[in-house]
């Protein structure tokens, strides 16, 4: 009753996942989150983006001796980096739901898709025409004077609560300030080029009326949201195996997410009340 757990921290036993970004091409291992982890995901008052960023610091390390600041990462490397993550703690099916868009309808639809298909889909390109600029990651046209560079997911976190992101974003990432609208739309063809969102539109068909309709996949708030959901037990598998077995909290917590959970399931099979 009274034995210590094994909290499986720098263990090999602990999930991880190796991968590299497509578009910073940096090559990382992704582990599975903890109960601390799972705190985080309960209790943080942060954005999403700033969450997220939070969440890479602690379950994501990348090799070759790179800084692992996360927030200079290209903004779609963080969303191939939130899709690992939710991989590395619930499985590589993703199940999302979506209403039928026709309104006579409007029935649930389920739409299944697998990280690994859609990371391997998942294609940078480089256009011919472009030319880097005087200053580290900007880039330039052949006899244009704008530069840009890549949005980043520090640049979201702080675009995030602005009342005009959109415009928040362009004024970071687009010099000089007011381009015309002809050029603006290049330079935002070529940036999803080089690095193609995951957050996208896709295509789902009604079961009931046989309607295909168009949804918009967010991948941080979904993946957020998921995360946040399975975190909820957190709490009370930490009562229930500290009442049970006098583990202290931080070792509870140090635990892996699924050995936690394992544990404190065979306790409420057996009718052990917290």
């Amino acid at each position: 009753m009274g034995a210590r757990p094994d909290s499986g921290r720098n263990r090999g036993d602990v999930r991880s996942d190796r991968f590299r970004l497509p578009v910073s091409g940096w090559c990382v291992t992704v582990q599975s989150p903890t109960g601390l982890e799972d705190l985080l995901l309960r209790e943080s008052r942060v954005s999403d983006s700033a969450l997220a960023l939070e969440l890479f610091g602690r379950l994501v390390h990348a090799e070759n001796g790179i800084p692992a600041d996360f927030g200079e990462l290209p903004a779609a490397d963080g969303e191939a980096l939130l899709l690992l993550l939710r991989r590395a703690a619930l499985g590589d099916l993703v199940c999302a739901e979506a209403r039928c868009a026709v309104p006579e309808c409007a029935s649930r639809v389920d739409v299944d898709f697998h990280i690994s298909e859609c990371l391997a889909a998942h294609k940078v390109r480089r256009r011919r025409s472009l030319r880097q600029g005087d200053k580290q990651g900007w880039f330039s046209f052949d006899g244009e004077s704008v530069l840009f560079r890549l949005p980043t997911c520090a640049d979201l976190a702080a675009i995030e609560l602005e009342n005009e992101p959109r415009s928040a974003l362009v004024h970071r990432c687009i010099e000089p300030a007011g381009i015309p609208g002809r050029l603006r739309r290049r330079v935002e063809r070529a940036m999803e080029a080089m690095a193609p969102r995951l957050s996208q539109s896709m295509t789902g068909r009604c079961p009931e009326c046989n309607q295909a309709f168009d949804f918009y996949f967010d991948v941080y708030g979904f993946v957020l949201r998921e995360l946040r959901n399975h975190a909820a037990s957190v709490y009370q598998d930490v009562h229930l195996l500290a009442l049970h077995y006098k583990w202290p909290e931080r070792q509870i917590l140090e635990m892996p997410r699924s050995r936690r959970i394992q544990y404190a399931e065979m306790l409420r099979d057996q009718g052990v009340a917290a």
